[in-house]
């Protein structure tokens, strides 16, 4: 007779990780909590909040959205994430959309690519002014105060 568990130690708050192993096919949808590798065939999508490994014989059909893809075997279809890497010998065939994107050398990617940008407000002008007591700026013309924000042009206050 064997032990299987400790009792009171059943639920535990550090993600696991799901592994489709070779020789499995899926098909179908899968959402995560935690990280996903796979070694076998997938057809579908697969939404983890974590990260998503393909390995070298994995081979995915379908939608990826993560935090972290890494891609050692074949994906055709759109990948969502902040980070793709694919890595000697892995192939990625569609559309992403990535924070940053990693092709080690032996990698292949096919297909359209966008960036996703970090900030999604305007960046700021940064100036050095210096307003005088009339209102005059010294440090300005004309036409770099008309370039700048509202927000960013001060008017001098009167007593």
């Amino acid at each position: 007779m064997g032990i299987l568990g400790r009792v009171g130690k059943e639920s535990s708050d550090q993600p696991g990780t799901t592994v489709v192993a070779s020789g499995t096919k899926i098909v179908g949808d899968l959402q995560l909590n935690d990280d996903f590798h796979l070694d076998g065939r997938m057809s579908g999508k697969v939404n983890s909040s974590l990260n998503v490994s393909v390995g070298k014989g994995g081979e995915f059909d379908g939608a990826i959205q993560a935090k972290k893809v890494v891609i050692s075997g074949c994906v055709d279809g759109t990948i969502d994430a902040e980070r793709l890497e694919i890595v000697s010998g892995g192939r990625v065939i569609g559309e992403i959309f990535v924070t940053e994107l990693v092709i080690e050398p032996g990698g292949h990617f096919s297909g359209t690519s966008h960036i996703k940008n970090t900030d999604d407000a305007e960046p700021r002008r940064l100036s050095h002014q210096t307003a005088t007591a009339n209102g005059d700026n010294p440090n300005t013309s004309d036409d770099s105060l008309a370039t700048q924000s509202a927000s960013e042009q001060t008017a001098p206050q009167l007593t």
